[in-house]
């Protein structure tokens, strides 16, 4: 399945390049070469949500000895991820933003990992 690309409107980007977009990653267009990314608060929102679901449904599968009820709970974060995957917006974003947002985040990682040695 194919997602409609904010800037030329036609369906050219791929599902797995929507999931792992963001800002310095961008998902690509493969009709118009434009960049896009899903906002970090709706990915990890739903990534969030889908672990929420899962560990009440195996709480509640522990407590009351319950195999169906753990299983019901993988398909409903199952069925949540695809739709909420879907119903997710993209928003365009230039290679200049998403250049300097990779840069900023090897900054970040390489100043963590600076701090790290003398911890």
């Amino acid at each position: 399945m194919k997602h409609v690309c904010p800037h030329c409107k036609a369906p050219g980007i791929k599902s797995l390049a929507k999931r792992w977009s963001g800002r310095a990653t961008p998902a690509e267009c493969s009709v118009c070469g434009g960049l896009s990314h899903v906002l970090a608060s709706t990915n990890g929102g739903i990534w969030i949500a889908g672990i929420v679901i899962f560990m009440g449904s195996l709480i509640g599968a522990l407590v009351l000895h319950s195999g169906l009820l753990f299983a019901s709970g993988v398909v409903l974060v199952a069925a949540f991820n695809v739709l909420a995957w879907r119903r997710a917006k993209l928003y365009p974003i230039s290679r200049e933003s998403a250049g300097n947002a990779a840069r900023a985040g090897w900054f970040v990682a390489g100043a963590c990992a600076f701090i790290a040695l003398f911890r």
